[in-house]
């Protein structure tokens, strides 16, 4: 039985898109990603990644296992996911896990389903979880604070170990620098962080905003180029 789907429905199934292409990113290619819609079960996959483990294209119909984790989850008053074992296509070895995702009134409209093939070899599936000369590096640590001002706190201390260890940068411009860093990592979306800024490099709030106003200026004239 298909489900009959509203509009806001089928925008919470699209919020899902991002969703799929992290996981795949993350992963890496011996995980397949699908998102199954329940609004044609006929066409049930709306959205996959690394398809190749079991030939399955946009507009694939939902399984057999899909439909049996779907009413196993739909019998349960708690679990919201279910994993397993199961064999691909060409036989290959898989783990398997089923994610319910539900719409604006609690019924299930969709299934995330994450399938990791475990034939592949274990070096180059432990490649993907080691650094990578062609990847992203992050300049900074991430901080695993326990509130939001220890968060910026930890932030600012360590952009001014950045800026501070760098000899291209003056004192007289040490806190234009440090604020310029400081938006750029989004701190300043957090609420109150204009004056947890300000008390930390013992200026005004006002010097604050002056320097976010330049770097924005800035910012914005590199973009317009």
């Amino acid at each position: 039985m298909n489900t009959a789907f509203t509009e806001r429905d089928r925008a919470i199934l699209q919020s899902y898109d991002s969703i799929v292409e992290g996981l795949a990113d993350y992963l890496g290619d011996a995980s397949e990603i699908v998102l199954h819609s329940l609004e044609d079960y006929q066409h049930s996959v709306i959205k996959i990644a690394n398809g190749h483990h079991t030939g399955r294209e946009l507009g694939a119909p939902i399984t057999n296992l899909a439909l049996q984790m779907l009413n196993e989850i739909k019998r349960s008053n708690s679990k919201q996911a279910i994993s397993y074992f199961t064999k691909s296509k060409n036989n290959r070895l898989m783990k398997s896990s089923t994610i319910a995702i539900r719409g604006e009134s609690g019924k299930i409209i969709g299934l995330l389903c994450i399938n990791m093939n475990l034939d592949d070899s274990f070096s180059g599936f432990m490649k993907t979880f080691l650094p990578q000369p062609d990847l992203e590096a992050r300049e900074q640590q991430e901080h695993f604070a326990s509130s939001v001002e220890d968060m910026i706190l930890e932030t600012i201390e360590r952009t001014i170990e950045t800026v501070d260890s760098s000899p291209d940068i003056s004192y007289a411009n040490r806190n234009k620098h440090i604020i310029g860093l400081l938006q750029d990592r989004g701190v300043f979306n957090m609420r109150d962080a204009v004056t947890i800024v300000a008390n930390a490099l013992k200026i005004t709030k006002h010097t604050v905003y002056l320097h976010l106003r330049n770097h924005t200026s800035k910012s914005e004239k590199k973009e317009a180029r």
